[in-house]
């Protein structure tokens, strides 16, 4: 029978945002290797690819913000996709000064070759979940989003002096504490996804 409650965390490797950014880490790393060995795209150049493959037209500083680089990594990654003919730029109709950027046509045959394998390789990684348990993680990663984006904000509040709620260590087991929200993430549900997750990604 599994625990009642999820322990405490005695080492750092027991921090959710450690195993998330190990499971992260980890895809990456996959994600590159095989864009590399298939499409000749560096993890950068994929990236990009993705982002004006599903939301193009894009700016710059919006293709940047989207896919998570600084705006110079950006702008050197989108000057090679211009030079290889996969990215087009107009200049930008409302701000003269700046130019709006789009998949050409082999740009976008690359792109959808990539996303299906992508979303193969998806379904690779999430094969041994049933799905119900597929569900439960898409419905956790959604709250774990809007929890992490909240504590992002708090953190930006107390950087400029305001004050914020600290968080503070769970009850130990024994003591009482209060029922979860309705709507809110089963914990020992999460661990032991997230505890899966490390095992596909990680055997042995």
């Amino acid at each position: 029978m599994r625990e009642s409650r999820p322990p405490t965390p005695r080492v750092m490797s027991d921090l959710l945002s450690t195993r998330l950014h190990a499971l992260a880490n980890l895809s990456a790393a996959t994600t590159s290797l095989r864009v590399e060995r298939k499409f000749g795209l560096t993890l950068l150049e994929w990236r990009s690819l993705g982002q004006l493959g599903g939301f193009a037209p894009l700016s710059l500083k919006q293709l940047a913000a989207r896919a998570g680089l600084d705006k110079s990594y950006a702008s050197r990654t989108i000057s090679g996709l211009i030079e290889r003919g996969l990215v087009a730029s107009e200049r930008n109709g409302a701000d003269a000064r700046g130019v709006m950027l789009s998949l050409t046509d082999e740009g976008k045959a690359l792109y959808e070759a990539g996303f299906n394998d992508a979303v193969a390789r998806n379904e690779r990684l999430l094969a041994p979940l049933r799905d119900e348990q597929r569900l439960q993680l898409i419905e956790i990663l959604g709250l774990l989003g809007v929890s992490a984006r909240h504590a992002l904000e708090d953190e930006r509040k107390a950087a400029a002096g305001e004050a914020v709620d600290e968080p503070t260590l769970p009850a130990k087991a024994g003591a009482s504490a209060r029922q979860p929200a309705e709507g809110s993430v089963d914990l020992v549900e999460m661990r032991y996804l997230v505890a899966r997750l490390q095992e596909l990604v990680n055997p042995g």
